[in-house]
């Protein structure tokens, strides 16, 4: 294999990839550039955007790799871009690089190999999609790798962590009706926003034990009647919601509800309505020791820094997967690149040979499982 048309190769893919980001369940022009770049491959489109690539092994047993492919919206000097601000052209160019590289060393797997290039991460979608509509992808699949570039606070380049302890995240939306009235006779109303404040006061103080790792905070309030002179009688307000832990978040969750009820219970000879919703939840990551002590060994094997795993507040659809299918060993390979800004950020940026790198520990992964 020709290293240096190789790696120019792999460069003019992510700068393509750039060119045509797309944000979630709008990701039609990657998909079409990728699956037709890799069209010597079986490739299977999804029936939304997004494809799985297999290539057949002695075995039915399979591995399977996932690469997220949506971007992010901005405005930027009174312009819509979309921008691969999470890194996902870096992810999608690792796993593009690998099938590359195997072709090129005419690579004989003993274990089937699936490639997922997986849409809509951002919205907290795509994953779930998958598992509900395309759920052949996961036939026989024993192992199931993902990966992520991380912010230099996390890893510096040259160290790469075997697994990622994302958290479990959710929205919470709180809607509070009560009597509208005029503000000059607020006697004859009952105002939303004493209500809600009072619930606020209460979620505030919720305590589940100074070592268990989460967070419950408004981030958005909305009084849905407009007008300055006049008592709110409905506000709606919205809810972030986090915990490092699937049985935290479950518990914080359960506290919550337990909470509103009894709201519920104590406006109850009130003219006051209480409703909630929980939307766009992520699982928190359930990691495999085994998968996890594999992705280890190829990154001590090729010479990188490995640490053992990265604990952040943030959320990944991909933990989903093992939510849905716990008998899936699986883990994350966190990727330190010197990036600058973080992420989500529109002038994140990061140093991009680090995509060579995680080809080969995904190659020597490879044939760490085969053998």
């Amino acid at each position: 294999m020709n290293s240096i048309a190789f790696k120019n190769e792999i460069n003019d893919i992510n700068t393509e990839l750039n060119t045509i980001a797309e944000v979630s369940w709008k990701e039609q022009n990657t998909t079409e550039y990728l699956s037709t770049y890799l069209k010597h491959f079986p490739i299977k489109r999804f029936n939304k955007t997004g494809f799985m690539l297999q290539i057949n092994g002695e075995s039915e047993s399979a591995i399977a790799f996932r690469t997220d492919i949506d971007a992010l919206p901005y405005r930027l000097n009174d312009q819509l871009k979309v921008l691969h601000a999470c890194g996902h052209d870096v992810h999608m160019t690792i796993l593009t690089g690998l099938i590359l590289k195997l072709k090129a060393l005419s690579y004989k797997p003993k274990h089937t190999l699936k490639f997922i290039f997986q849409p809509a991460e951002e919205l907290g979608e795509g994953a779930k999609y998958i598992v509900e509509e395309e759920q052949y992808v996961f036939n026989n699949v024993d192992y199931l790798f993902g990966m992520h570039v991380r912010p230099s606070n996390e890893l510096k380049k040259g160290q790469f962590s075997a697994s990622i302890q994302h958290g479990a995240s959710g929205t919470i939306y709180m809607d509070v009706i009560t009597k509208a009235g005029h503000a000059g006779r607020p006697w004859e109303s009952i105002n939303s926003i004493d209500v809600v404040m009072d619930i606020y006061e209460q979620i505030k103080r919720i305590n589940m034990g100074s070592n268990r790792n989460y967070s419950i905070k408004m981030t958005k309030i909305n009084t849905m009647n407009g007008q300055d002179n006049s008592i709110p009688g409905h506000v709606r307000v919205t809810f972030d919601i986090r915990a490092n832990f699937n049985d935290t978040m479950d518990e914080l969750i359960a506290t919550f509800n337990k909470m509103i009820e009894d709201s519920r219970v104590q406006y109850i000879d009130e003219d006051v309505t209480i409703h909630t919703e929980i939307d766009g939840y992520t699982v928190a990551a359930e990691i495999d020791m085994d998968a996890k002590e594999k992705l280890k060994s190829a990154i001590v094997k090729q010479g990188f820094e490995c640490v053992d795993t990265i604990y952040t507040p943030g959320a990944e659809d991909f933990h989903n997967y093992t939510y849905a299918m716990p008998n899936i060993k699986s883990t994350m390979l966190g990727i330190g690149c010197n990036m600058e800004h973080g992420l989500h950020h529109p002038e994140m940026n990061l140093d991009k040979t680090v995509i060579f790198d995680a080809i080969e520990i995904f190659y020597e992964l490879l044939q760490e499982i085969d053998n």
